[in-house]
């Protein structure tokens, strides 16, 4: 997760300063978050911190944050996980490792609230139940789509202006792609994986063979 300056509203900073933004990066809490939303996030202050609760953090040991949902609070530590992620986090955090709240997402000057507590606990669960339930059947129908999203054959049959693009930026000295839709970011490349990655549906909106960095499959 990336500070940035390009606040969506300066003036929702309080006199102190108190609150920042920052720029939302990665998959691992997708979909309550996505690339390239901007999250406003605050101080906890005196406030406790519940299960449910989206939290900037900085794991021990780590100078890079990172941004998870409070899945457990104990007397031994607090334990997060992302909401597109399978299991907790491999680290307990203290109090001060969490630097605020996440409170809401906001694309272009689109505010959206992000809930914590109890019903941000409650939104984790349903997108796990949702993934499980992904699972189930997506071995019915991956040979099927596989095959469509290969051809390019839906892809063809939109107009230009429809069509996913790439963009194209630099991160410590090297390019790195993304396929936007819209201003949705739904897909990405991995260099150290050498291959694409794309968010389901829209991979039958791509003509894969025509992306950079892409491979015989």
């Amino acid at each position: 997760m990336l500070r940035t300056g390009n606040e969506p509203k300066k003036d929702r900073f309080d006199a102190s300063g108190a609150a920042f933004f920052a720029a939302y990066v990665g998959p691992s809490m997708n979909p309550t978050l996505r690339e390239p939303e901007i999250m406003e996030i605050v101080p906890c202050g005196d406030r406790s911190l519940r299960p449910g609760d989206v939290v900037f953090l900085l794991p021990p040991g780590s100078d890079r944050p990172v941004v998870h949902r409070i899945a457990r609070a104990t007397a031994a530590g607090i334990s997060t996980r992302g909401d597109n992620n399978s299991r907790n986090d491999d680290f307990l955090l203290r109090r001060e490792d969490i630097q605020g709240r996440v409170v809401a997402a906001w694309r272009g000057r689109n505010r959206r609230e992000i809930a914590g507590g109890f019903r941000g606990r409650w939104n984790g669960h349903w997108l796990r139940l949702r993934r499980v339930m992904d699972r189930g059947v997506s071995p019915l129908l991956h040979p099927l789509y596989r095959s469509l999203s290969l051809k390019g054959s839906v892809t063809r049959c939109l107009p230009a202006s429809f069509r996913p693009r790439v963009v194209v930026f630099r991160d410590q000295g090297q390019d790195r792609f993304r396929l936007l839709l819209g201003e949705r970011v739904i897909g990405r490349y991995e260099e150290r994986e050498r291959q694409w990655r794309i968010q389901r549906p829209f991979r039958l909106l791509v003509d894969e063979r025509t992306l950079p960095g892409q491979t015989e499959p």
